[in-house]
């Protein structure tokens, strides 16, 4: 297969998967060499990187995707409001710091750690496909909770030995280390099953 057509299929692929896939799976649906899919693919990088051209390819996580230009997404907000990605709110933050530290964890160990009921935001950090439950049970068959690729993929990480670097987990939880304080009501909200801003979340974040 000539390098165009290589080109071709792969942006077809990417534009219909829409998640990440990796060299070795584009290889086999092409019937074509790794090295030569990579050859194709950084020419593929190089034409997106045009003036003229609203995506882009990206490295991710789990391999190589199609994403929208920043620039370009504003003008998408426009037409599909409901493509803008939600906020997280400082007390979702505070939780998915937990988790990513201490995974496997119940929402027990993160009630103890909070002081607070958290099984709220816990839901919507689920909802929102950062976390999961993890396969190990507990002895009284309580559920844990455990990170997900997606978690690395938002957060711009390759692995989650990258928060233990020196001011990393500054950078993906600045809310945490900033020392925010939620007001009162928002605690209230928490305690009672509520993530302030976010009850409502189903959309999942690898569509930004």
């Amino acid at each position: 297969m000539e390098i165009w057509e290589l080109k071709s299929n792969i942006e077809g692929i990417l534009i219909a998967v829409n998640h990440p896939v990796t060299l070795h799976v584009l290889a086999q649906a092409l019937d074509a060499s790794e090295q030569d899919v990579e050859e194709a693919l950084q020419e593929y990088e190089a034409d997106l990187s045009a003036a003229d051209r609203g995506v882009q390819v990206r490295h991710r996580t789990h391999g190589i995707r199609l994403e929208v230009k920043p620039q370009v997404a504003d003008r998408i907000r426009r037409v599909v409001p409901a493509w803008a990605a939600k906020p997280i709110t400082s007390q979702s933050y505070e939780t998915l710091a937990i988790i990513a530290l201490k995974q496997p964890v119940t929402i027990g160990d993160i009630n103890a750690i909070r002081g607070i009921e958290s099984a709220g935001t816990v839901q919507t950090l689920s909802n929102r496909k950062l976390i999961a439950r993890a396969a190990r049970r507990g002895p009284r068959r309580e559920k844990y909770w455990r990170t997900t690729p997606l978690f690395l993929e938002t957060f711009g990480l390759t692995s989650l030995e990258e928060l233990y670097q020196d001011g990393r987990m500054e950078e993906v939880f600045p809310a945490v280390y900033s020392a925010e304080v939620s007001d009162d009501d928002d605690r209230t909200n928490e305690a009672e099953g509520l993530d302030p801003s976010e009850s409502s979340l189903e959309d999942d974040v690898s569509a930004r």
